[in-house]
């Protein structure tokens, strides 16, 4: 599992060509991840402390919700490294001949669809992070401050990332209703994220 591998050996792993995995898609969720972790980090500075009484409610909240998406984010490693390995794989198929060719065609569909799923997932889980983490900016003790917004802007990038690893996909979907799907979330999370931006 590569979100068991040590930091050297992950770094390593995604600066080798070959095997290609893990990759962009991996490292928008790890970036995720991160920015979560210095959310969380904020939280745990004033969750059941004196300083903390005041927030106490709005502090207990933020902790569910953000180890609810560390956990989530933690699966989308593993979940994206599979996602594209399975496009990899579907674009080695023979395609000699025409029922070979519309084999292809159909697995690489189908694993393209995980593909963007997947990032489409990690936006939406980062998206979800930015509102505690931004009601947090007033309230964390100053000694944090700047880990928090490090952490907003972690997690910012990884929108970005994500986002982007998704419309570069798309094109890989060329069932009209299924793309047209996918870009109506696309365009969802892109305002929701453009929204969102304004209050960092």
């Amino acid at each position: 599992m590569l979100a068991d591998l040590s930091i050297k050996d992950f770094a390593r792993a995604v600066a080798a060509y070959d095997p290609v995995m893990p990759a962009g898609g991996c490292v928008t969720a790890l970036s995720g991840l991160m920015g979560v972790c210095l959310l969380e980090m904020s939280v745990n500075s004033a969750y059941g402390r004196p300083e903390g009484e005041k927030y106490e409610e709005l502090f207990r909240d933020a902790k569910i919700q953000l180890t609810e998406l560390h956990n989530e984010l933690l699966t989308y490693i593993e979940k994206d490294a599979v996602a594209y390995n399975g496009v990899l794989a579907a674009c080695k198929l023979q395609k000699s001949t025409p029922r070979e060719a519309e084999h292809r065609r159909a697995e690489i569909q189908a694993a393209a669809v995980s593909a963007i799923q997947i990032p489409l997932k990690i936006s939406a889980a980062c998206l979800a992070a930015l509102e505690p983490g931004i009601m947090l900016l007033p309230k964390v003790k100053p000694g944090v401050l700047g880990d928090l917004m490090i952490g907003l802007l972690v997690t910012k990038t990884a929108i970005e990332g994500s986002l982007a690893a998704a419309k570069i996909n798309l094109p890989l979907i060329k069932e009209d209703t299924l793309a047209r799907s996918f870009q109506d979330r696309i365009d969802e999370l892109q305002a929701k994220f453009d929204a969102v931006k304004t209050r960092l």
